[in-house]
């Protein structure tokens, strides 16, 4: 990982982590980066959002819904690129990668979603959550075994 402003939080973060018991499952070295990860990604969700709302009465909803998304998926690039994975030479070829991820990142969103309210009848904000859940996993493993490794 890059040396950052961050850099001196992984330590505890890794220690508070192996107190919970995660590094028993996960390498500590991951789970570092799944938490830096899914910090990013939150930051990534509200750029999406306020992007979304800025967007939606002066464009059709389709139309701001993609600059939303894509606007949120630059912005987690550029953050996980600088803090989360090791930096490669490959801009490009690691940007259409993550947008590729990223992609299917939405569909297991989507699929989840509907399959959690329609078919498990789940109240929304449980649907949500596991939709969110299930894509951001998705986008993790997708980040650090395809697209930023």
């Amino acid at each position: 990982m890059t040396e950052s402003p961050f850099s001196r939080l992984e330590p505890r973060l890794e220690a508070g982590l192996r107190r919970l018991g995660v590094t028993r499952v996960c390498p500590a070295e991951r789970a570092v980066r799944l938490t830096e990860f899914g910090a990013i990604g939150v930051s990534g969700a509200l750029v999406n959002v306020a992007l979304f709302l800025a967007l939606a009465g002066a464009l059709p909803t389709s139309r701001a819904a993609f600059v939303a998304f894509f606007g949120g998926a630059v912005w987690t690039f550029g953050l996980n690129s600088r803090y989360t994975f090791e930096v490669t030479d490959r801009l490009r070829r690691r940007f259409a990668r993550y947008l590729g991820v990223c992609v299917v990142g939405y569909a297991v969103y989507t699929a989840l979603l509907t399959a959690t309210i329609q078919w498990l009848t789940l109240p929304y904000w449980m649907a949500s959550l596991s939709a969110v859940t299930g894509g951001g996993l998705w986008n993790y493993a997708g980040s650090e075994w395809f697209a930023l490794a």
